[in-house]
């Protein structure tokens, strides 16, 4: 996608379903991280701009070492989402688990939009591209952040609701 921010909504929709399964900022951190390559080679002036990050191969490396990140950063992420009023207890498990769930989601969405991207590397061929229209799965990730918002305003109302039992 020509703006990582589309991949948000697919990341944010399936972090907040699976909420507090996943850990949320890593799915997001997740689905975005995958286009540190692309951003790469527009800086070095390069002609191609997916190759092994959008992979699942690739994406799964990256994601492994992201997840690290994340896992060392937690404090840090854990007082961002208590700002978000959703605060959320993180493990490695939750955490590898999420980061990879949005590195693939990139993936995916990317593999119906680029032909250069070859999601099963080393097997060549991208079964994905061309299900499926560019612009319809720009209105996928634009449905699924909307979607997400009373998703978002349940998650909280739900959070409130139990911190009042165990208060009574």
């Amino acid at each position: 996608m020509p703006f990582t921010p589309f991949h948000l909504g697919p990341a944010l929709l399936i972090g907040l379903i699976f909420f507090p399964l996943l850990y949320l900022p890593a799915v997001l951190l997740g689905s975005i991280i995958v286009d540190v390559e692309p951003l790469s080679f527009l800086i070095l002036g390069l002609p191609v701009l997916h190759l092994f990050f959008h992979t699942f191969l690739g994406a799964t490396i990256l994601a492994l070492i992201l997840a690290l990140v994340v896992f060392l950063l937690q404090e840090l992420l854990g007082n961002i989402m208590a700002t978000f009023r959703l605060p959320q207890k993180a493990s490695p498990l939750n955490i590898t688990f999420a980061v990879l769930v949005g590195a693939y989601s990139h993936v995916i969405l990317d593999a119906f939009l680029y032909s250069e991207i070859q999601p099963f590397w080393p097997l060549l061929g991208n079964p994905f591209l061309g299900l499926v229209s560019s612009s319809m799965v720009y209105l996928f990730c634009i449905i699924c952040f909307i979607v997400a918002i009373p998703l978002y305003i349940f998650q909280i109302w739900r959070r409130k609701r139990q911190q009042k039992k165990t208060i009574i």
